[in-house]
C-alpha cells in the first residue's frame, strides 16, 4: 500500500516565523533610513488578512461544491477586477470602467470553459479548479486591460494632431488611430511575452512550485504551467483587443471627432 504526496502545513507558528522575515527587511529599511515602515506593516497585515480570509471562504466553497456559489464568487471578482483596471487608467473616457467589466467577464467565461472542459477535462463542478484558474485568468487579463488602454490614451493625446489631420482628409477612426492601436496592443502583451521567453529557465513559476510543493512530480506540474501560460496568453490578447476597440470606439463621436 502506497501512500500519497506529503503536504507539509507551516503551521501557525511556521507563520510567525515566516513574518520575521518581514520584520528583518524593515529593519534593515530603517537602517538605511528608508521609510518604509508604515507601508510595510501595512501591507504584511493586509496579506496576513487577506489570504487568510479568502482561505477561510474558499475552504466553505470547496466544501459545498455549489455552481451557484462558484458563479457569485467569480462575478464579485470580475467587478473588482473592471473596477480596479479601470482606475488605473489616467483620466480615462467615460465607459472606460463598463467596457472593461464585460470584456473581463466574457474573456474569462470562454477561457475557464475552453481550459476546464476540453484542455483538463474536469469532471463536474469542482470549485478547486475554477476559482484558482478564475483568478489567474481576471488577474493578468485586468492587467493587460488596463496596459492597453493607458497606453492608447497616451497615443491618442500625444498624437491628436495627426490624427485629426488623417480625418479631415478622410481617414475613418480606425485607419486614425491604426498604429496607435497597434502599438498599444504590443504594449499590453509585451509583460506575458516577456514571462514565457525565460519561464523555466529564469525562475520557476508559481502554479508549477505549487504543485511540486503538494506533490506532483516535476513533468506533471511542468505540463499544468504550459497550460497555465497559453491560457493567459490568451486571456490577455483577448481583452487587449476588446478593451482597445471599446476605447476606440468611446473616443470618437458617430460624426468622427475626438471626443478628448
Amino acid at each position: 500500500m502506497t501512500s500519497g504526496p506529503m503536504i507539509i502545513d507551516p503551521g501557525w507558528s511556521g507563520l510567525a516565523l515566516a513574518g520575521l522575515l518581514m520584520a528583518a527587511l524593515l529593519a534593515a529599511a530603517v537602517a538605511q533610513g528608508i521609510p518604509l515602515v508604515r507601508e510595510g506593516l501595512i501591507a504584511t497585515a493586509r496579506t496576513v488578512v487577506q489570504l487568510l480570509a479568502v482561505g477561510a471562504v474558499l475552504q466553505w466553497v470547496f466544501a459545498q461544491r455549489e455552481l451557484a456559489a462558484i458563479v457569485g464568487i467569480l462575478a464579485v471578482m470580475t467587478l473588482v477586477a473592471g473596477w480596479t483596471g479601470s482606475r488605473r487608467v489616467e483620466r480615462a473616457l467615460r465607459g472606460t470602467a463598463p467596457a472593461l467589466t464585460a470584456l473581463l467577464a466574457l474573456v474569462l467565461a470562454a477561457t475557464l470553459w475552453y481550459v476546464t472542459e476540453l484542455v483538463i477535462g474536469v469532471p463536474g463542478v469542482e470549485p478547486r479548479y475554477l476559482i484558482p484558474l478564475g483568478g489567474m485568468i481576471l488577474g493578468n487579463a485586468m492587467t493587460a486591460g488596463s496596459l492597453a488602454a493607458q497606453r492608447f490614451h497616451d497615443e491618442l493625446r500625444a498624437g491628436r494632431e495627426a490624427i485629426e489631420a488623417a480625418l479631415a482628409l478622410g481617414a475613418s477612426p480606425a485607419q486614425a488611430t491604426q498604429q496607435a492601436f497597434r502599438r498599444s496592443f504590443a504594449a499590453a502583451l509585451t509583460p506575458m511575452i516577456n514571462a514565457m521567453m525565460v519561464v523555466g529557465i529564469v525562475k520557476l513559476p508559481g502554479v508549477m512550485t505549487g504543485q511540486m510543493l503538494g506533490g506532483s512530480a516535476p513533468l506533471e506540474a511542468a505540463k499544468y504551467q504550459i497550460v497555465v501560460m497559453f491560457m493567459l496568453a490568451f486571456a490577455d490578447g483577448m481583452t487587449a483587443l476588446g478593451v482597445l476597440t471599446a476605447v476606440r470606439r468611446l473616443a470618437f463621436t458617430a460624426a468622427w471627432q475626438p471626443r478628448l
